[in-house]
């Protein structure tokens, strides 16, 4: 594990303070890194033992997010910087403002709808965000809706899962009753079955499972892993690194 210098239970639900946002388009874009020629191109691939078919593994050290579906405005930006990385020198870097059309995302679309996915990724959260946009880990869509994420929530720095329910409303857990530390790097897992009102999800951070079980959703399929927040003023500062997403239940 790389220094900040080269950077590199029981569950119970109940309501929190995010809002639903409509989805912002975008197109592939291949983004410049903040610093280039300092990222170690050729370096190996990251990898996990987590099933399924490999869609994504990126330590970001090509030096662009290319490949990826990247949406920013306003003020937003992401891009790849050599400031911190986890592993090598080089990480995803998406910032956002509390400016009116500040929004910055990327994601990692499966090359087909599948039955679940599974997602892996390291994460250092140096800006929260503001109140009523928490800053988020991993978004799984289906199609163009947003049924399960996991987030950390900003008034009191715990990590929340926020599923899209069948009414259209969205419903609350709270994982982890402890605060996540900002400005140190934390391993994100997330994995999700859809299949309706009996979807599986699975939940680890920093290797210790926080959550396990079936919640009730819209979807019956997984098309893309976002990071990042589609949310118009979405605060925050988020660096991303050695980041794998499979395909497959």
């Amino acid at each position: 594990m790389k220094s900040r210098k080269n950077m590199k239970t029981r569950f119970f639900t109940t309501a929190a303070t995010i809002l639903a946002i409509p989805i912002v388009t975008g197109s592939l874009a291949a983004v410049p890194a903040q610093a280039a020629t300092a990222c170690r191109v050729g370096t190996p691939a990251p990898a996990d033992s987590y099933p399924g078919t490999v869609v994504t593994a990126n330590n970001f050290e090509s030096g662009t997010l290319s490949g990826f579906l990247v949406k920013t405005s306003g003020t937003g930006t992401a891009s790849v910087t050599s400031t911190i990385a986890k592993s090598g020198t080089c990480s995803a870097y998406l910032h956002a403002t509390a400016d009116a059309g500040s929004i910055a995302d990327f994601s990692s679309a499966l090359p087909a709808p599948s039955a679940g996915a599974y997602a892996d990724g390291w994460f250092d959260i140096s800006q929260a965000g503001v109140s009523g946009n928490d800053v988020p880990y991993f978004r799984f869509f289906s199609g163009n809706t947003r049924f399960a994420d996991i987030y950390r929530y900003n008034s009191n720095g715990q990590l929340w899962l926020q599923v899209l329910s069948p009414s259209g409303s969205f419903t609350y857990t709270k994982l982890m009753a402890s605060s996540i530390t900002l400005n140190s790097w934390h391993h994100v897992v997330m994995h999700a079955v859809p299949k309706g009102t009996a979807t599986t999800v699975q939940v680890w951070f920093d290797n210790v499972a926080v959550f396990s079980g079936q919640v009730s959703t819209v979807a019956t399929s997984v098309d893309r892993i976002q990071l990042g927040s589609e949310h118009d003023r979405q605060l925050g500062d988020t660096h991303i690194d050695n980041l794998i997403v499979k395909a497959g239940s």
